[in-house]
Formats: structure tokens, C-alpha cells, sequence
């Protein structure tokens, strides 16, 4: 698994959070696919899966809000 560093949420406008946000999702999606391949146990990855989720809602709503 490899880690992305530039997943700041230090950015210069409110716009640039989310995708920073998408970004981190889909590292923590990859995370939870890399652990259920692994262990072949498809709740080994679960609780990435569900950070993922939340990251995701959270993009979508700080999207729409702005």
C-alpha cells in the first residue's frame, strides 16, 4: 500500500478541500480493496471502505454547499 502525502486539508480556498477529500477517499478505497485481496476476507478492507464512504458525503456536501 502505497500512501499519498499530499493529502493536506492546509489549502488557500475552500474549493481546494474537496479534492483533497475525494483524494483520501479513494487512497482508503484502494486501501480496503489491497486488504481484501490480501486476506481474501471481504471485511478486512471494511472499515477503509466506510472512512471512504464518509469522506465521500463529506465532498458532496461541502461541494454543494459551496
Amino acid at each position: 500500500m502505497t500512501m499519498r502525502l499530499d493529502l493536506d486539508l492546509d489549502v488557500d480556498a475552500p474549493d481546494q478541500v474537496v479534492p483533497v477529500l475525494r483524494a483520501a477517499a479513494e487512497v482508503y478505497q484502494e486501501s480496503s480493496s489491497e486488504l481484501q485481496s490480501a486476506w481474501q476476507d471481504k471485511s478486512a478492507g471494511r472499515p477503509w471502505r466506510v472512512i471512504a464512504r464518509i469522506l465521500e458525503q463529506a465532498a458532496d456536501k461541502i461541494e454543494s454547499a459551496l
